[in-house]
């Protein structure tokens, strides 16, 4: 009787080798390792292409933009009323605000900003 039988310590044999819980893991863990990798990159490939024709649209036209330069005494309400003279103003500003990455309402003049076009 071999030490391993003797102390109860499973021993598999397979083809002629002997693995143990380190080979057993490596045996099947690599596999499901690779498996689970190859599903992630499916997964992002095929989203990028499901979401890409949806932002090529033809429906979907690109909102107009003009660019304003900033003068003395000009502020976003200001420039927000005279982007879109019918529409919200806090709306409209909000816009502005994201078109050109402001971090708050302090506007310099000579500045060069990006406003909805009135449609």
């Amino acid at each position: 009787m071999s030490t391993a039988a003797s102390i109860g310590v499973p021993v598999h044999r397979v083809a002629g080798f002997r693995l143990n819980r380190r080979g057993r893991l490596l045996l099947l863990g690599l596999p499901v390792i690779v498996l689970a990798v190859l599903a992630a990159a499916a997964a992002v490939f095929f989203g990028a292409h499901a979401v890409a024709p949806a932002a090529a649209s033809p429906e979907r036209s690109a909102p107009a933009l003009r660019s304003v330069t900033v003068d003395y005494g000009d502020t976003l309400w200001s420039l927000a009323g005279e982007a879109v003279p019918e529409g919200p103003r806090n709306e409209t500003i909000l816009r502005i605000g994201e078109l050109n990455d402001l971090s708050g309402p302090d506007l310099q003049p000579g500045q060069v900003l990006f406003v909805p076009a009135a449609g």
